[in-house]
């Protein structure tokens, strides 16, 4: 047997070196090629292993299932978050908007809303399960404010029903504040995500109304509401995520809490060098934000980071994504009829007559994108953290062989950095 069957991965360093991960054990050690031979010959042989570092590595080999791997259940009952797209409207324009190519400016209908809740919250659906409802977009989700409080009020309902509490989160761009709406969120424990990009130079070149924005965080805050950044890293701020940190304490000083994504889009960059390049100076500089960060009582993260502490056979488990076109989608970046990756996102409607129906077969196909989705996925160090990598991001970059392996070395490097900084001993 191969190490990666044994579930031992490997990757050269700079000096070299080798580092060698278990993921399953949380173990890692520095060997040289030698020992790496060596523990390869070990593996492949059932030898006992002579020497004491290779020894120790082979000691530390855990069956997956022993661990705890969160493994996907390939069927609707399994997916645990509902995703709410109410509509396909907006009042920004990003310069770097996922949607913005298939915004149909179409909203939801109410009943089919409806219906899909009543779905997803039905008490023989996945009982004793903890099921969680996002609000986002597609657009501005609190343009459409009294379709998803509606929503929300029926959603509570059925939880309650179902003799469970309901998280909810919303995500929105914070140009629009009511009272109606901070007193709703605050009774309900609802948390706010804003889209913000902190700097006030660079939220008005990407996306605009710093003022209005950091007066409505701050408003919402002092109201008590819970409430994180979404942050997206172009290559005008990736050498600012420290200033970004202390700009966050200085204006916005009751947000504890931000993540920082890096960004995909082909259109963003003209090669796959370029693609590289930013993809290493983010990792790079978001390690080291990390340590400031803590000093400033910050919680900072990232989708990579989020699945570095995390085991799992696919990058997402997928969602229960209601678009506004009244399609059930795998993933909220695609949330259009107009969206290029429609057909491939799709797996079930709302009929007129409020019927939910579901393609099993493929959303089947959808979740078999996963950790041995091909055969650099399977000695990849990022094997259970990356496990095959987010499906919208691998679907938009496509079948460009270079902007994929600077996409999947940017998972391995940043793995690499995870190790070394907290496994590594």
């Amino acid at each position: 047997m191969t190490l990666s069957e044994h579930n031992i991965f490997t990757r050269q360093m700079e000096d070299g070196h080798y580092l060698i991960y278990l993921p399953l054990s949380k173990y890692a050690q520095i060997l040289t090629q030698e020992q790496v031979n060596y523990l390869t010959d070990s593996v492949e042989k059932s030898e006992q292993a002579e020497d004491p570092a290779v020894t120790e590595v082979l000691a530390n080999v855990k069956p997956t299932q022993e661990s705890n791997v969160y493994i996907t259940e390939h069927i609707v009952t399994g997916i645990r978050n509902m995703m709410i797209l109410p509509n396909n409207v907006c009042n920004f324009k990003c310069t770097y908007c996922y949607s913005a190519e298939g915004r149909s400016g179409k909203t939801v209908d109410s009943d089919k809303l409806k219906s899909a809740i009543c779905y997803f919250l039905d008490s023989n659906r996945a009982p004793g399960e903890r099921l969680t409802i996002s609000i986002l977009g597609g657009g501005e989700p609190l343009l459409s404010w009294d379709l998803v409080k509606n929503s929300l009020d029926l959603a509570y309902s059925l939880a309650e029903k179902r003799g469970q509490k309901l998280p909810v989160s919303i995500v929105t761009n914070g140009s629009i504040l009511t009272d109606e709406i901070v007193d709703y969120l605050r009774s309900h424990e609802i948390s706010l995500s804003v889209s913000f990009d902190i700097l006030p130079e660079i939220q008005n070149l990407q996306r605009g109304h710093y003022e209005t924005v950091v007066e409505n965080i701050n408003r919402f805050t002092n109201a008590g509401i819970d409430l994180a950044f979404n942050t997206v890293i172009t290559r005008e701020n990736v050498w600012r995520m420290d200033e970004m940190l202390l700009a966050i304490v200085q204006n916005t000083p009751k947000v504890r809490k931000v993540s920082f994504k890096s960004l995909i889009s082909n259109s963003y960059f003209s090669n796959a060098d370029e693609r590289k390049e930013y993809y290493t100076t983010f990792v790079d500089n978001f390690f080291k934000a990390l340590d400031m960060a803590k000093e400033l009582g910050i919680w900072l993260t990232s989708p990579y980071f989020n699945n570095a502490l995390c085991l799992s056979d696919r990058f997402c488990p997928g969602k229960f994504v209601v678009t506004s076109d009244g399609d059930i989608s795998i993933c909220h970046c695609v949330g259009s009829r107009k969206d290029r990756l429609y057909n491939d996102f799709i797996f079930g409607h709302i009929t007129g007559d409020g019927n939910v129906t579901i393609d099993e077969e493929k959303l089947d196909k959808i979740l078999s994108h996963d950790h041995n989705r091909n055969e650099r996925c399977k000695d990849c160090i990022a094997h259970w953290h990356c496990a095959g990598g987010c499906y919208a991001d691998n679907s938009t970059i496509g079948d460009n062989e270079e902007s994929q392996n600077a996409y999947c070395e940017s998972m391995r490097y940043f793995i690499e950095r995870y190790i070394c900084k907290y496994i590594l001993k």
